[in-house]
């Protein structure tokens, strides 16, 4: 969707209040919490302190639309909607890195994430979809920095510096990416070594472990690149994966992306 189709589709995101907090029978609110209510499902998402800053789903979204239009970058953008927390992947079809070593272009872009059960406060995260496949992918560890705003702040007033900042950031951080990627390319993983690191990721009683291992049938000599797209394939195209477990595959995709092997395997280990 455009930047008016996103902005139109924020309306129908779900609003919360804040209300106040009563102990027992107590008439008067307690002074230092207040509750975080979910008005379309009426239950209470978290409980806050006073100086708690309720920022809505739609105010961010249209932020962020409003923002890309200002600044003339042409984007596209994909909706998860999780109810307490909304997940929007914008794309730069216009912004594309190489990297020779495996002869593919992806796409930058950003994530922007809000919550309402103080998951997250307002998150603006790097992110890549490979072109060949399209795969997402979330990298904001050993690349690019992400933006964090609390929900004790006030909204961010404009948003076109950050994702100008952003996007700079990228464009000059391409090396960063190509060393990563072909450090990834270079480290060849014994199928015992990828099933104990894929079961350390994501224990093999949990049902995505044996999705994400189906994956990497047919190779012969798996690499850590393969395991790494094994799990961004998983996390992008698996049928019914709520937006906030495509975003904890992320969380763990990156982490075997940006953590050199011989650190891994130990780090793996200790957990």
């Amino acid at each position: 969707m455009n930047m008016a189709e996103l902005k139109n589709a924020a309306m129908s995101f779900d609003t919360a209040i804040l209300e106040d907090v009563r102990k027992g029978s107590n008439t008067e609110p307690e002074k230092n919490f207040r509750a975080v209510t979910n008005v379309n499902t009426g239950k209470t998402a978290a409980m806050v302190s006073d100086r708690y800053n309720l920022v809505q789903h739609k105010d961010v979204v249209e932020s962020v639309a409003d923002a890309l239009v200002n600044l003339n970058i042409k984007a596209d953008a994909m909706v998860r909607n999780d109810g307490n927390r909304v997940f929007v992947d914008i794309s730069f079809p216009d912004s594309k890195l190489y990297v020779e070593n495996v002869g593919e272009e992806f796409f930058c872009g950003i994530r922007v994430i809000n919550s309402y059960n103080k998951t997250t406060g307002i998150m603006v995260l790097p992110r890549l979809v490979r072109l060949s496949c399209t795969n997402g992918m979330v990298v904001n560890v050993g690349w690019i920095k992400e933006f964090n705003i609390t929900h004790t702040q006030k909204l961010a007033e404009n948003f076109s510096n950050t994702i100008q900042v952003m996007i700079r950031d990228m464009a000059e951080g391409n090396e960063k990416f190509k060393a990563m990627i072909n450090g990834c390319i270079g480290d060849s993983i014994e199928w015992e070594l990828m099933d104990k690191i894929l079961n350390k990721l994501v224990d093999n009683r949990n049902k995505h472990y044996e999705a994400i291992k189906l994956k990497l049938e047919g190779k012969v000599n798996p690499t850590r690149w393969d395991l790494y797209n094994a799990f961004t394939d998983y996390a992008t195209h698996g049928e019914q994966i709520k937006p906030s477990i495509e975003n904890w595959l992320q969380n763990k995709a990156q982490k075997l992306l940006v953590t050199p092997l011989v650190e891994l395997v130990p780090v793996v280990k200790e957990e």
